[in-house]
């Protein structure tokens, strides 16, 4: 993936900001192939990484297949809802971030949060 330190040093505080600014049970940094970057979760909030990487790649391939096949684009985010609950996963240029919330009525704000950082991810790793 090609991912050394200073990296980690750069994609950590939009970790940080999505965490800070965003009402979130999980949050993932994955690759576009599923593999687990950064993961963390609320004690509460009993998911496995490994397993929420992949159902968010899983959902990822899907998305970007049919997006393609429709429109001929680049998928930009997936944003999957239930009762109480959603996941959101946005492209960030090299990677993906996926976000996992139970408050409903703060789902558009995590939204708008997560386009910020993905844009300043995408920065990162420009021209390489």
């Amino acid at each position: 993936m090609g991912i050394d330190n200073d990296d980690i040093e750069k994609i950590s505080p939009q970790i940080t900001f999505i965490t800070s600014n965003a009402d979130i049970e999980a949050i993932a940094l994955v690759s576009f192939e599923g593999y687990q970057i950064a993961f963390s979760a609320l004690p509460q909030y009993h998911v496995d990484g490994d397993q929420f990487c992949g159902l968010g790649a899983a959902l990822l391939m899907t998305g970007r297949s049919t997006i393609q096949t429709l429109f001929q684009e680049d998928l930009s985010e997936i944003i999957v809802r239930a009762n109480d609950g959603y996941i959101i996963i946005t492209n960030a240029g090299r990677l993906v971030i996926v976000c996992a919330g139970t408050k409903i009525d703060t789902l558009m704000k995590t939204v708008k949060v997560m386009r910020i950082a993905a844009k300043n991810l995408i920065k990162i790793f420009e021209g390489r």
